[in-house]
Order: structure tokens, then C-alpha cells, then sequence
């Protein structure tokens, strides 16, 4: 699971484990279901959404403030090419763009978004 905030208590979630392109990525209470397990791997990779051939995805126009969902995963698409920064931030690649809680508001269905990284965010934490 990966923990927004570094909360145990919350997890990445694919909205009501719907496999499909486009369903959002939200904030939910961790409950150990299919919809929060997620794999990464170190330096550039894709956050994959474990069991299936989705990924965690931008969209194709880079821009502050996109929501997240998962896509089909294609290897070398830029939206779904991310890392692990030093302090547990989720960038993607090339973009200056971070995973991000909107507000650090961590309220069940929040769904998360890109947001310009910046050092000590607490909104763009993330541990697994």
C-alpha cells in the first residue's frame, strides 16, 4: 500500500476497484482490499496498480492540478513515467510535476492530483 501524508491509516485507492481507463485515484481508509495494492520499482518506473495492466496516469497534457486515474500501461508514456524522490515524494519524470493530496485534505473519495513539487510538502509525501 502506498500511505499519502505518511498516514498508515490511508491508502491509495482505485475508486470501487473498477479496473477500466480513467478511474480515479483517491484517498480512502486502508482496508487491505485489491484497490490499494500498488507496485513500484526504483528510479524511473511506472506505479502499477498490482494484479492488473494499469498504471497510475497523468494525462497527456502535463499541467498543475490534473486528477489522477489509471490507463492501460504503456511502457515509455511520459504520464505514467514517475520516481521516488529523497524526501518520498512521487514526481513524474521530466515534468516538475508531484503526486499530491489537494489541501492535505485526506477525506475518504479525495481524489489526488499533480501539483508543482516542492521540498517539505507534507501534501506530496508518500510511504509505502
Amino acid at each position: 500500500a502506498i500511505h499519502p501524508l505518511g498516514i498508515l491509516g490511508k491508502c491509495l485507492d482505485v475508486q470501487g476497484n473498477v479496473q477500466a481507463d480513467g478511474t480515479p485515484v483517491q484517498v480512502f481508509d486502508c482496508n487491505g482490499s485489491a484497490a490499494q495494492q500498488w507496485l513500484t520499482g526504483p528510479g524511473n518506473t511506472q506505479v502499477r496498480f498490482a494484479g492488473a495492466n494499469f498504471c497510475l496516469d497523468a494525462g497527456s497534457d502535463p499541467a498543475n492540478g490534473i486528477p489522477m486515474k489509471i490507463w492501460e500501461c504503456f511502457n515509455g508514456l511520459p504520464q505514467q513515467n514517475w520516481f521516488y524522490t529523497d524526501d518520498e515524494r512521487i514526481a513524474e519524470t521530466n515534468q516538475g510535476l508531484c503526486l499530491d493530496v489537494p489541501n492535505g485534505n485526506v477525506t475518504n473519495s479525495q481524489v489526488l492530483q499533480t501539483f508543482p513539487c516542492t521540498n517539505f510538502n507534507q501534501n506530496q509525501i508518500f510511504t509505502d
